[in-house]
């Protein structure tokens, strides 16, 4: 018993935190990222990460990175990008990436999509966006990314507000589905009076929104992507009767 009790006690010693060996990190969200809340998320993982790529867009929401169609691929009312040598982009318009060719490109070790809001000016929106969501889950796992996918906040816009807690819902049955850690923000959050449009925060309650939610990603029980070995070269085909 004592062995065994030592030899776990070396594996734990030997083995790193997730947070702590992170060579990659990608990071996409909506207008909410394009504030202070997207910048204390950089910040806080360009201190533990040797690689972090960010990218925001106004207006966006999952369809709008994974669609094909021109139409959906560009925002006239803020794009920000932080490129992994620390380069700013921070314009009104812009044409979008595709998220697939990021993700393939940039190969991650983990992912954070911050996305929601976007979908909830309808329940027919919120079901429109279920395949896109999936997609984001479902690519992000097959490159061998953690996933983690952060919801909307609260809000006071209608029909936003009343269309809150059915988004969150969707998000988060499709989060459990496809192994994608899913934080609630609205836990998170209260909606500060006297903000006019009922949808964004201010600077000082945008980084306290961002704080939080790098707690509950401390939290997390991430694990290290799993490096899968190059398959062996196939033997040469030996002639028959031949030993």
């Amino acid at each position: 018993m004592k062995k065994n009790l030592l030899l776990g006690l070396l594996t734990f010693i030997a083995i790193p935190a997730f947070a702590e060996s992170l060579d990659r990190v990608l990071l996409l969200g909506d207008s909410h990222a394009y504030g202070k809340y997207g910048e204390v998320l950089d910040s806080h993982f360009r201190a533990t990460a040797k690689q972090v790529t960010s990218f925001s867009s106004c207006g966006s929401s999952p369809s709008t990175w994974t669609t094909t169609s021109a139409n959906f691929k560009s925002t006239n009312c803020g794009f920000w990008k932080k490129n992994a040598a620390d380069r700013e982009t921070r314009v009104k318009s812009h044409k979008l990436p595709s998220f697939n060719a990021e993700l393939k490109s940039l190969r991650p070790q983990l992912t954070v999509i911050t996305l929601g809001t976007n979908i909830l000016g309808s329940t027919g929106n919120i079901n429109s966006e279920k395949k896109h969501i999936e997609s984001m889950m479902k690519a992000i796992r097959a490159q061998g990314s953690e996933c983690v996918w952060v919801g909307p906040p609260d809000l006071a816009k209608t029909p936003f507000s009343k269309n809150l807690q059915s988004g969150v819902a969707t998000i988060k049955a499709l989060a459990d589905k496809n192994q994608c850690h899913f934080i609630d923000s609205t836990k998170l959050t209260q909606y500060p009076s006297g903000k006019s449009d009922g949808i964004h925060y201010g600077p000082g309650d945008s980084a306290n929104w961002g704080k939080a939610v790098i707690e509950k990603i401390k939290g997390l029980n991430l694990k290290a992507p799993q490096r899968t070995a190059p398959p062996a070269p196939a033997a040469p085909n030996t002639p028959a009767g031949v030993r």
